[in-house]
């Protein structure tokens, strides 16, 4: 009987290690960028597409919506290239990254690319990829 006593109390002094009626710390925008780029360098397509809101808008040549996770997941398997975030601006409503593509899934991959995100409670409603500039002429 005094070992169940003992456990039990030893159960409730452990359910409340770790509670706290604090919400969970905000991710900062770069955070939130920088862990959807690690889920999709290793490959966690499903970690990947958590990162984007239902109904996200995302724009490469076209726009279109992530209507479901599973849209989410397949958009995510379908970029070529894995990624090194290099720099981040916060721009108020928006937050601009930008990458240095790496070797990827669909091959060998190099140069940069630019996306312009709207991240609102730690996921994605906007993924905007900007295009490139032409790099001007040769002197």
């Amino acid at each position: 009987m005094r070992r169940a006593a003992v456990i039990g109390a030893l159960a409730l002094l452990l359910g409340g290690c770790g509670g706290s009626d604090r919400p969970p710390p905000k991710q900062t925008d770069k955070e939130v960028i920088g862990g959807w780029i690690a889920a999709l360098n290793a490959g966690d397509y499903v970690a990947a597409a958590s990162y984007f809101a239902k109904d996200a808008v995302v724009e490469q040549s076209e726009e279109f919506r992530l209507r479901t996770r599973e849209a989410a997941e397949e958009f995510n398997r379908s970029l070529p290239c894995t990624a090194n975030l290099t720099d981040v601006k916060d721009e108020g409503k928006t937050t601009l990254a930008a990458f240095r593509l790496r070797a990827g899934p669909g091959g060998p991959c190099h140069g940069r690319a630019r996306v312009r995100f709207t991240i609102r409670h730690g996921k994605f409603t906007e993924w905007r990829q900007l295009p490139e500039p032409e790099p001007g002429p040769v002197a």
